[in-house]
């Protein structure tokens, strides 16, 4: 998506363009004609990592199945984050839509219900923004998409669990940005993505009780 390039498109290498049949997206991660390395096992491994965290803590079912597939997006909203600095509303919509509809249909909860605590957590969000406004005038504490992505972490853990999920991503991120800043890394005007660490703290509200 960053590139332009279609969904359908068979991968290739990004040095040389060429292009990667599916049975040699698998380790060594290298590129047959030029030799460059393949960065596909740097999505594929946290993800399986966090499956597997997954499947320790539910047992096979639908609640495994969802959050499976909110874990997917999670680690595309990260991988896309770190690499290209963008949250891709593309993503976050749909999965916006499928979070809301899973937890009303699979949870007992009413679509009225379901609604009011996905407003919850983007009211938390929009609300933390406009402080970042008021305490630091003229400069934007987060993106637009770290606000559709407070919305979208609603959607899927549900009020009062968002208010830990944005507890933990901020802890997260204020970690990194401190340790970068300590290592000088990253100068204090430099951008640091703050989506991945949302999307941990999204993550780890799955284990929270509902």
């Amino acid at each position: 998506m960053p590139r332009g390039l279609s969904l359908a498109r068979t991968p290739a290498c990004e040095e040389c363009g060429t292009r990667i049949p599916f049975f040699r997206l698998r380790p060594p991660h290298t590129c047959a004609n030029c030799g460059a390395e393949l960065r596909y096992d740097r999505v594929e491994w946290p993800l399986a990592g966090l499956f597997l965290l997954l499947a320790f803590y539910y047992r096979p079912g639908t609640p495994l199945l969802v959050y499976s597939v909110n874990t997917v997006v999670l680690i595309t909203v990260s991988a896309i984050d770190l690499r290209h600095r963008f949250i891709y509303a593309i993503v976050v919509y749909p999965a916006m839509l499928l979070a809301l509809l899973a937890t009303a249909l699979l949870t007992n909860t009413s679509l009225v219900a379901t609604l009011v605590r996905f407003a919850c957590g983007l009211g938390i969000f929009a609300a933390f923004y406009f402080i970042g406004r008021l305490v630091y005038p003229g400069v934007e504490p987060v993106g637009k998409g770290d606000i559709e992505l407070g919305a979208l972490m609603g959607a899927m853990v549900g009020f009062p669990r968002v208010v830990s999920a944005l507890f933990l991503g901020s802890v997260a991120n204020a970690v990194v940005i401190a340790a970068l800043l300590l290592l000088r890394r990253r100068g204090r005007r430099d951008f640091i993505p703050y989506g991945p660490g949302l999307c941990l703290g999204a993550f780890a509200a799955f284990f929270l009780s509902p």
